[in-house]
């Protein structure tokens, strides 16, 4: 007999080889739980709810109105294995309750059983337990399997067609794997899998690099300021397990023409380690000395020309990450940086801002075919509703109603949504907005109305529910320099509606028309609605919410 490890997990195949249906309006929600020890996970085939300890969560299926669970009975005593949601409706998924029907055979005293039904929370429990000599779990009273005549035939031709078919799965994913291994150079391992995959890579030992301190901490990284051939610069070190997160990333600060001043310089890729630590792969960066948006912004405030420069330079670096564009015969494709926080955007030292921390950015569909390099495009909805930060994300991540059939464009207007909250977190400490010169001491978005840890559901009652964005002060629209702007550039930046909201190309123009203001007011644009005109503010006809501006192809400096 194979290990029961083995067994539990031909089950756990079971529950994924049917094809994925479409996403039902109303979703299921089953029991999830996995024993400690299980091997694979169907967590990416829902939405866990609640998570941390406790008893088995729930989980909002993704792909189907179906819930599984497997329990392994030894000795006449059941206990739980896996619960949680199925791939697609399949035969049995119309049942409204648990039927155990049993699978395999792990070791002589246990049986694997499983069942599949159709109801909310169905799987909690199963049913009933048949009496023996059925083909269902045996009960209580009568503790062990007695199968009727052809009863060892039957689960001897069932244990075959469940080897043949783990075998013949093993085979094409291993040709698929191996194809991309031959194109791109290295496996696309999913994010968290310990190992990053079979195909072998050798990083090179950078000899001289020099770990100095820490200077942030992440999920899936620890950044170090250090040294190499003499200059100073940023080390991202990832832990082994981590190879995933790092080779995402990596792809991502390789793809050609993505050199930019207001985007984080990539140097190289490695790997290595401070003092006794295990070596892992590392990414070196250029070090920006006055740390990330955040510290800044916690520890000074600025003038309008400062922040405005910080401003318009961020709005610039993303407009060119969206950017599909070719120059000097290199193609870049339009990308997504999905993860948009103070944390992840740096200050140089003519506190303009640089953008960094890649690893969730992704590459968006265009009229050009991707380089070889680019990261592999996501595999399903699960995939593209990942988002990073909960506090920047947009009202459609948070309520999972992003639009999938146009995800690459979802996407970027979800970014100017995480966008308006930082220009919103650079504009609360800009002196000249303040009535005394004193701003007050800096907040993050949403930290006056939720505190400095929401969670999702406080989240997604004020930025969806109630529709509530960060406070707005009277005195920015009493600003000498442009009354009213500053809050309707917000207010179409973050609006609700993703299709109302600007885009970056258009956030850039607009904040270059508040660095720069005219010396006279223009005729209104007989394009746009009389209330949507904008005082004092030049070519904002095509910066008008819902219009697709062509990309600015020249920088402007504050």
């Amino acid at each position: 007999m194979p290990p029961f490890s083995r067994v539990l997990g031909m089950l756990w195949l079971w529950t994924l080889l049917p094809t994925a249906a479409q996403v039902s309006p109303k979703r299921r929600t089953c029991v999830f739980f996995e024993a400690p020890g299980v091997r694979g996970s169907t967590k990416t085939l829902g939405e866990v709810l609640g998570a941390g300890p406790g008893p088995p969560k729930g989980i909002r299926c993704l792909y189907s109105h179906c819930c599984f669970g497997i329990w392994n009975l030894t000795h006449g005593r059941a206990q739980v294995e896996m619960q949680g949601c199925r791939d697609s409706d399949e035969p049995g998924c119309e049942s409204r309750h648990c039927d155990p029907t049993p699978r395999a055979h792990p070791s002589p005293s246990s049986t694997l059983f499983t069942c599949s039904c159709g109801t909310d929370f169905c799987n909690a429990n199963y049913s009933h337990l048949p009496p023996s000599g059925t083909q269902g779990t045996p009960g209580p009273q009568d503790p062990q399997v007695t199968p009727g005549p052809g009863g060892p035939i039957w689960m001897a031709l069932l244990l075959l067609g469940m080897f043949l078919t783990l075998l013949l799965s093993s085979i094409i994913l291993a040709l698929l794997q191996r194809k991309a291994c031959g194109a791109h150079g290295e496996a696309d391992p999913e994010p968290g899998s310990g190992s990053g995959g079979d195909c072998s890579e050798e990083l090179p030992e950078l000899a001289e690099l020099c770990f100095s301190q820490v200077i942030q901490e992440g999920g899936h990284a620890v950044v170090w300021a250090g040294r190499l051939q003499g200059e100073m610069v940023a080390i991202k070190a990832f832990p082994p397990r981590a190879v995933a997160q790092f080779r995402a990333e990596r792809a991502v600060y390789q793809l050609p023409g993505l050199r930019h001043d207001h985007i984080a310089r990539f140097i190289t890729a490695g790997q290595g380690a401070p003092g006794p630590l295990p070596s892992g792969p590392l990414l070196v960066l250029e070090l920006y000395p006055k740390g990330s948006l955040c510290r800044y912004l916690t520890q000074y405030t600025s003038d309008w020309g400062s922040s405005l420069r910080m401003a318009l330079s961020l709005a610039e670096g993303l407009a060119f990450l969206h950017q599909e564009r070719w120059q000097d015969g290199r193609y870049k494709p339009g990308i997504a940086h999905r993860d948009l926080s103070s944390q992840n955007v740096f200050v140089r030292e003519d506190r303009s801002c640089a953008i960094g921390d890649l690893g969730l950015a992704l590459v968006l569909p265009g009229l050009a075919q991707p380089p070889a390099s680019a990261p592999a495009q996501p595999r399903g909805p699960a995939a593209i509703l990942e988002a990073g930060t909960q506090r920047y994300m947009a009202p459609e991540l948070l309520d999972k109603t992003l639009d999938l059939q146009d995800w690459g464009t979802a996407l970027q207007r979800a970014d100017v949504y995480s966008l308006a909250l930082l220009l919103w977190e650079i504009l609360s400490r800009c002196s000249d907005l303040s009535p005394d010169r004193r701003p007050p001491p800096f907040q993050l978005a949403y930290e006056a109305e939720l505190g400095s840890n929401p969670s999702a559901c406080e989240l997604w009652a004020l930025a969806v529910e109630e529709r509530k964005r960060p406070s707005i002060p009277a005195a920015w629209s009493c600003s000498a320099t442009d009354p009213g702007g500053l809050r309707e550039l917000l207010e179409d930046c973050w609006d609700a509606d993703p299709e109302a909201r600007l885009t970056a190309d258009c956030v850039q123009q607009r904040l270059a028309a508040l660095a720069f203001p005219p010396q006279g007011c223009p005729p209104p644009c007989p394009s746009a609605p009389a209330s949507a005109t904008l005082p004092c503010r030049p070519q904002q006809g095509a910066c008008l919410p819902g219009s697709r501006p062509q990309p600015v192809s020249t920088s402007v400096h504050v």
